[in-house]
């Protein structure tokens, strides 16, 4: 369990099979043990069985009322995780999964959060994370907002006002959430979209 890896990707749609096959091979060739995927575009009427021999457990939360959002988590073969709980919302915009693996517990959380508001909707997700995890905690995603933007972003300016930032930076805090990346490479520019 000393090399988890963990991988968090915005596949803006995921209903096409070939496409769905081509992130798994790409993903087994990063040797990723868990996969966070946003804007899945899955319905909820419309959730396609996913049964890669790579990735043995799914978990989904599609939206009920739009094919533009949607979360999902996928768990590697070779993780013996046992599936704990799972909590999801109507709207597709996050999924929280409690695993296993003996006497250790471990909570994923996945998140889409909207493009305007982001900060409100934030605090409140991370709270609820927060609420529901248990043991070690990891919560990726797609936050639609840059929490650095000097560092975060070719612009170094940020749409999201400083004071919303700060707000959701805290939150993080408050919950026990660091940026893994940004502890990691402290100084280092480094972003795939703009």
């Amino acid at each position: 369990m000393t090399d988890l890896q963990i991988c968090s990707f915005n596949v803006r749609g995921l209903n096409a099979p070939n496409k769905r096959t081509q992130i798994c091979h790409y993903l087994h060739k990063l040797r990723v043990h868990v996969v966070l995927l946003q804007e899945t575009h899955f319905r909820k009427q419309h959730v396609p069985r996913l049964s890669h021999m790579l990735f043995n457990q799914w978990f989904h939360s599609p939206s009920m009322s739009s094919a533009s959002k949607g979360v999902s988590i996928a768990i590697h073969k070779s993780m013996p995780f046992i599936c704990q709980d799972t909590l999801g919302d109507e709207d597709g915009r996050y999924l929280f999964i409690k695993e296993k693996i003996g006497s250790q517990r471990f909570t994923f959380g996945n998140i889409y959060a909207p493009n305007s508001a982001q900060a409100d909707w934030l605090v409140e997700t991370f709270a609820k994370f927060g609420s529901y995890a248990e043991g070690v905690k990891f919560l990726g995603g797609d936050f639609n907002v840059t929490l650095n933007p000097n560092l975060d972003s070719s612009s170094g300016m940020s749409a999201v006002p400083k004071l919303s930032l700060l707000k959701i930076k805290s939150a993080l805090s408050s919950q026990g959430l660091l940026d893994s990346w940004r502890m990691m490479h402290a100084g280092e520019k480094d972003y795939t979209f703009y």
